[in-house]
């Protein structure tokens, strides 16, 4: 299992290092969305012949500084499951808390049949002095049909607070928006078009 994990984290890593950045073509074919009662416009795409991946601001924010944002990200894997691939993650933020000391906590969970996982984590960006950025993530793992062939999809919130809004943010609103971002993810569908060619 542990071998299995490793060649897929590896393989999730190549993918989302060899995508291609598009002019914010949309190669998913969902243009816009909703979340949560926030509308989502897209951004940004980039893909690959084994990835495509979409992220998605609400007006007037920006990939570079954004509060909010959602990504779609389809991997056509014929040999991946949603628990595998959410090990995956799970293993890598566990790597990044030993080594990068960027990653606080995180907590998995999954519906009754397993088919879908998600894990939702905090990680931040700044010294031990001074916190520039908390981000908070939550991660929606599942399998989805593209042309007859089995494929993972990620469904991605992230949420960041900057500079003095940290403090307040974790104190006052974390635990609210994990628990409403969680329960939307797990309500929220899309029908993802891959334009191949």
């Amino acid at each position: 299992m542990k071998r299995i994990i490793c060649i897929l984290y590896s393989l999730l890593i190549f993918a989302t290092a060899t995508v291609v950045a598009q002019e914010v073509e949309d190669v998913l074919g969902v243009s816009k969305l909703k979340f949560n009662g926030t509308k989502y416009q897209l951004g940004w795409s980039a893909h690959n012949s084994l990835q495509y991946m979409q992220e998605y601001f609400p007006k007037g924010q920006v990939p570079e500084s954004y509060t909010d944002m959602f990504t779609i990200s389809v991997t056509l894997a014929p040999n991946m499951i949603a628990k595998t691939a959410c090990e995956a993650k799970v293993a890598e933020l566990a790597q990044r808390k030993e080594t990068q000391k960027d990653v606080w906590n995180w907590a998995v969970s999954h519906n009754e049949d397993g088919s879908e996982w998600i894990v939702d984590f905090i990680c931040c960006q700044g010294n031990a002095e001074k916190l520039d950025i908390v981000e908070f993530d939550v991660h929606r793992y599942r399998m989805i049909d593209v042309d007859g062939f089995p494929a993972l999809q990620l469904l991605f919130y992230s949420h960041r607070v900057y500079g003095d809004d940290i403090m307040p943010f974790m104190k006052e609103k974390l635990a609210d928006l994990r628990v409403e971002s969680v329960a939307a993810l797990i309500k929220f569908d899309v029908d993802c078009q891959i334009k191949t060619k």
